[in-house]
């Protein structure tokens, strides 16, 4: 094997880890966007709750 080709099988190696590195930084992204939303959904429905119970304890009081 030459050095050319060595050369170019590393860094075919190097390039194929470094794009399955960026995948797994991106799916822990995503990962992590997936989580806040799911945090501001029920922050959301929290708060929606409690203004419909303190509109409620305004009017029947």
């Amino acid at each position: 094997m030459s050095d050319a080709d060595m050369e170019r099988n590393v860094r075919r190696t190097v390039g194929i880890a470094v794009l399955r590195r960026l995948r797994r930084m991106v799916d822990a992204e995503v990962e992590a966007e997936a989580r806040k939303s799911a945090l501001a959904a029920r922050l959301a429905w929290g708060f929606a709750l409690a203004a419909l119970a303190a509109v409620a304890w305004l009017a029947f009081r």
